[in-house]
């Protein structure tokens, strides 16, 4: 019997759940304090008035997915190391890009290193499976992009963690029909992220920064890679390649990023780079929390399209 099926399991789970949310949420709170007194701070260029938020207020979420991660992993009997590997490698990367910076390049090289390290451990992507090479591409490339899908479909309160949230929760409820404890482990990192939302939210607080936004992204596709569920995951980051390939339109103009500037009434005015945000702005979606409630709307139906789509086509 797993581990989660059991009385113990399950108490273990909803206690590091709960601490999850706990400790995220305080720590937050703290980051904040500290941040402002430090004037580590950004200006929330979305918004008519002068705004400011906690600039890397992913920090303290980043850590406690790191800390709970390993608790999770030794109670519910589930591989460890790979799991802390990754996280550890994903929220690094994501640091150096906060205070030092990373170039185009660098993320999509750095981002496929973990699934290239671990793809003998990671499990089979369908139709690719059946040629060990094409298995291999096929699985750092999936890395590469839901890593930095994850990344560059933000800037707008609440976006990152709220489709994170949708992502995850989705994810682990499929694992879970199938009695998967990495189910849990999802779980505990929703709960990290659900914590983190109200100070993300409109009008936010502070911003997840790089460190929380290529964790995020980086764990829930190497889970998906480990556990062998890609398509539903590819499902429901559509509108973030939808987001890459229309600012795959004006790459030559991403180094180079003009963000979304705003009127004093509030009504968003498109960027000259081309986006996901920039067609919905165009498309007459001009309000940040208009905008940011349009895509996780989105993203909501597609997460129902992938439990769909895992009860028909399991595999």
């Amino acid at each position: 019997m797993l581990p989660t099926s059991s009385l113990i399991g399950t108490a273990a789970s909803v206690c590091l759940i709960v601490a999850g949310f706990a400790l995220t949420y305080l720590l937050t709170g703290t980051w904040e304090r500290i941040s402002k007194e430090r004037n580590i701070v950004s200006r929330d260029l979305h918004k008519p008035h002068e705004s400011w938020g906690v600039k890397v207020g992913g920090l303290p979420a980043a850590f406690a997915v790191i800390v709970t991660l390993a608790a999770g992993s030794l109670m519910l009997h589930v591989e460890i190391y790979p799991l802390m590997a990754s996280a550890i490698f994903f929220a690094s990367m994501g640091f150096i890009d906060d205070f030092i910076g990373l170039k185009n390049i660098e993320k999509i090289v750095l981002s496929g290193i973990p699934f290239l390290v671990f793809s003998d451990s990671l499990g089979q992507f369908p139709p690719f499976h059946q040629n060990p090479f094409l298995q291999i591409a096929a699985v750092t490339l999936f890395g590469i992009y839901v890593t930095n899908a994850f990344n560059t479909l933000a800037g707008f309160n609440g976006l990152e963690a709220g489709t994170s949230l949708i992502i995850y929760l989705t994810l682990a409820i499929l694992l879970l029909v199938r009695g998967d404890p990495y189910g849990m482990i999802l779980l505990i990192a929703a709960s990290v992220i659900l914590a983190f939302l109200p100070y993300n939210w409109y009008p936010a607080r502070a911003f997840p920064g790089n460190i929380l936004t290529f964790l995020l992204g980086g764990f829930i596709g190497f889970i998906s890679a480990q556990r062998g569920i890609y398509w539903p995951l590819i499902v429901m980051t559509i509108p973030h390649g939808l987001d890459f390939l229309l600012k795959l339109a004006t790459w030559g103009r991403t180094e180079k990023k003009v963000p979304t500037r705003v009127k004093s009434d509030g009504t968003l005015i498109p960027p000259p780079n081309k986006s996901l945000a920039w067609l919905l702005i165009k498309k007459g979606i001009n309000r940040e929390y208009e905008l940011v409630k349009t895509i996780l709307g989105i993203e909501i139906v597609l997460a129902f399209l992938s439990l769909l789509l895992f009860v028909y086509l399991p595999g």
